[in-house]
């Protein structure tokens, strides 16, 4: 890739400062990952509220570049909170360390995954067994947890240990965010199609107007962003990873990647060009960054030929790349 701001410029912002392909593998994330975006949640949760979005972000913007885009996804948030309990004398780093020393000496910062070659990426494969999220199979090959995997578990147990979170509570809001997804925003879209005073609500508080399906607009302003035949609108965060969760659940690797980050308001026709998605040249296309404080929606445009078709037949044609803004609508 191309870095266009100089090697020393801090990696907070990567609007406009790479180019290159956008790698759009599609994973679903490892226990290990759940587990960690459920603990970062439940510790700055209005319950803790150990810390906020813009305290984790500056732990790690406080990476050098090539540290910051070298760790994995998962393991930036690990470092962010493990630093911060720290920081909040909330768990010392001392009983951190001293955690993971036990788990070594039983044995515990082993487990069967992928090699060592394949930990720079923002997922792996590994299938974690429910009773300890990284124990293995006596007979399994076994590869040594990277330490940031190893810091995760530790501050897991300890955070059990010390009544802060339960396992019941962690358990929960994997299976919370498991539950949201495409799923819902395509109900959303649906019906702003085939409700027109649903979509006036929609585009004046889409946060309170969600809740009307039984969904959370979550802690932060949701705003839906229309499509039209003259305008086609884009989201991307060039932060972090700001996306609607509340309602389309977690983000696809690519809306996190680099490449889509910088591109996205550097080169966007570019970018909807790689998800096959060319708009003409009197289309206007607007794109818009998401922040801690602002999630956006798209409702993408209604396709012609569905005017007689019900709300559940007009989900079907409503995908997560179209209320992202990289792809339209499914034609019928």
């Amino acid at each position: 890739m191309t870095e266009i701001a100089p090697p020393d410029h801090p990696p907070h912002d990567a609007g406009g400062r790479y180019a290159g392909p956008i790698t759009r593998e599609e994973h679903e994330p490892a226990h290990w990952e759940k587990e960690a975006d459920a603990i970062r949640i439940l510790l700055a949760d209005r319950k803790r509220h150990f810390f906020t979005t813009d305290e984790s972000r500056r732990v790690q913007e406080g990476l050098d570049a090539p540290d910051y885009w070298a760790m994995p996804y998962y393991q930036r948030w690990i470092l962010a909170f493990s630093s911060l309990l720290d920081t909040k004398g909330v768990i010392p780093e001392a009983e951190m360390q001293a955690e993971e020393a036990r788990l070594r000496a039983a044995g515990l910062h082993r487990v069967e995954g992928a090699p060592a070659a394949h930990q720079h990426h923002d997922h792996d494969h590994e299938h974690d067994h429910d009773d300890h999220p990284y124990q293995q199979d006596d007979d399994a090959t076994l590869e040594e947890l990277p330490p940031l995997r190893l810091r995760g578990l530790a501050v897991r147990n300890l955070l059990l240990a010390k009544g802060i979170v339960t396992a019941e509570e962690i358990r929960t809001e994997i299976e919370r965010m498991d539950s949201r997804g495409p799923h819902n925003g395509a109900r959303v879209v649906a019906r702003a199609w085939t409700d027109p005073g649903f979509a006036a609500r929609l585009a004046a508080d889409a946060g309170r107007t969600v809740g009307e399906l039984g969904f959370s607009g979550g802690e932060t302003v949701l705003t839906a962003l229309f499509n039209t035949d003259r305008l086609h609108n884009l989201v991307v965060c060039t932060l972090c990873s700001c996306y609607p969760r509340s309602v389309l659940g977690r983000p696809p690797a690519w809306y996190k990647s680099r490449a889509y980050r910088a591109r996205a308001v550097r080169d966007p026709r570019g970018v909807l060009a790689e998800f096959g998605t060319h708009l003409p040249d009197d289309v206007e296309l607007r794109v818009h960054d998401s922040n801690a404080e602002l999630r956006y929606m798209v409702i993408p445009a209604r396709p012609a030929g569905t005017e007689d078709w019900s709300e559940e037949q007009l989900a079907t044609l409503i995908t997560r790349d179209s209320m992202i803004g990289v792809t339209p609508a499914k034609s019928p």
